[in-house]
């Protein structure tokens, strides 16, 4: 989602670093690039302004610091201004005799739904917690249904209780937690097209008859200001603990996380990042502003590697001793196959992209959905083969790549064309033997450099 404010800074400090000395004149020009920038990001006006003054106010009335160029103190208070405006890290707390109940809110169409349940997966992987599901948006069934199939897609406990009102229907989850031994409750609230006297009446209610331990509102990254103008009318009525960013992933501005800590006075805790249930994160500043400066963000995409690896060792695949296996040539269709699907876990190869230093700004001109669609493909001619075909590509002739082809909907032209590219990746895979890899990811890693 930060493609265009990387893609702005990007050309910004690259103006700055040709300059044998940086000048007063050429501090305010890229102030003023920059603001445009923060501006067309969707960034709050109030953001921009405040965060201006106090990068021009350090960067004409310091002193260079001896070991640092002009050009690199210049980077450091960006990146210091930044860092203040994004705020500390949350410490989102669940500290609390158990069940502790967590109330999601924020308006219809936002992602809250969708956002309960990647919590959900988020406590048990991270913090191993064991979360209860319920809906209490009663006036939209296909809500209810909605969260039910999620928390089956998840593997989270969900109750639907019979009971349709709303505050019941949570108390009821609590007690069932409590008696089950399911330490933390996440409650869907009610979702509305806009704010009315009604939904914040049944929220405050939840409020004060549940006392939750965190309120989340949940911000739809897509509508930038508009969206935080509602947010606040939620903050003055019930108690918000924090913020979380969904559909970043369909956002490329990113002036939203930037002003969310201003509009609502709360931190952003969590950030939805792709479509899938497992692709939602903790919300680190420090790693957001080293991806807007171009920097990279090595330690989540390590998080992710080793995260994936641990996750397929349970299921008894071995992704240090099938890296070792591509590397020594002997990689085949079936393995290739399974590597696709463990690679894919670590997200979109433009999120992958904004993580590696330098990559940042290329991150935005790459097709996603157009890879996406291929690799599908791709997963299908390899499901259409035998166990043979899979195991010795080599046998794969003619008339063999037709029934593959009429298999899986694809056509002749597009096998011959994976295949080529299979063995091609082989040869170079060979050549990378001995490479060090990535940590917990083995040979895989070196794919990333």
């Amino acid at each position: 989602m930060l493609e265009a404010l990387q893609d702005g800074f990007s050309k910004v400090l690259k103006n700055l670093r040709g300059e044998a000395k940086i000048r007063p004149e050429h501090i305010d020009r890229a102030l003023e690039e920059i603001k445009t920038n923060l501006l067309e990001a969707d960034v709050q006006f109030q953001v921009v302004k405040r965060f201006l003054e106090n990068v021009r106010g350090k960067a004409l009335g310091s002193e260079v610091i001896g070991s640092l160029t002009p050009y690199q103190q210049f980077v450091y208070i960006l990146q210091s201004e930044m860092l203040n405006t994004l705020g500390t890290e949350a410490e989102f707390s669940l500290s609390a005799r158990p069940p502790v109940v967590i109330l999601m809110a924020g308006l219809q169409g936002a992602g809250k739904t969708t956002s309960s349940a990647k919590l959900g997966i988020y406590l048990k992987r991270k913090q191993k917690r064991k979360p209860l599901l319920v809906s209490v948006d009663i006036r939209r069934p296909a809500a209810i249904e909605q969260l039910e199939r999620l928390a089956a897609d998840a593997k989270i406990d969900y109750l639907n209780p019979s009971s349709m009102d709303p505050l019941e229907r949570a108390r009821a989850a609590i007690n069932f937690a409590g008696t089950y031994g399911l330490d933390t409750v996440i409650v869907d609230t009610s979702g509305r097209l806009s704010i009315d006297d009604e939904l914040m009446k049944e929220l405050e209610d939840l409020y004060h008859g549940l006392r939750p331990k965190q309120v989340l509102y949940v911000a739809d990254a897509m509508s930038g200001q508009q969206g935080l103008q509602v947010a606040e009318g939620f903050a003055k009525k019930i108690g918000l603990t924090g913020a979380v960013l969904s559909k970043s992933d369909a956002d490329s501005r990113g002036g939203v996380a930037l002003s969310i800590r201003e509009a609502l006075g709360v931190p952003l805790c969590f950030v939805g990042i792709g479509e899938k249930l497992e692709d939602f994160e903790a919300f680190h500043p420090d790693r957001w502003v080293g991806r807007i400066l171009g920097m990279g963000d090595l330690q989540s995409l390590v998080e992710k590697v080793e995260q994936v690896t641990q996750d397929e060792k349970q299921k008894g695949v071995d992704p240090e001793k099938m890296a070792q296996k591509a590397f020594k040539g002997g990689l085949n269709l079936e393995d290739f196959q399974q590597q696709m699907k463990m690679m894919s876990k670590l997200g979109s190869m433009k999120s992958l992209m904004g993580m590696i230093p330098g990559m940042g700004a290329m991150a935005g001109k790459v097709d996603s959905e157009a890879m996406e669609k291929r690799l599908k493909r791709i997963d299908a001619m390899i499901c259409s083969m035998t166990p043979s075909e899979k195991k010795h590509p080599d046998i794969i002739n003619g008339t063999r790549k037709r029934r593959i082809t009429a298999g899986s909907g694809t056509k002749v032209e597009e096998l011959n064309q994976f295949l080529k590219e299979f063995y091609d990746m082989q040869k170079l895979m060979k050549r990378f033997k001995g490479a060090k890899g990535m940590p917990g990811m083995g040979g895989l890693g070196r794919l990333f450099g």
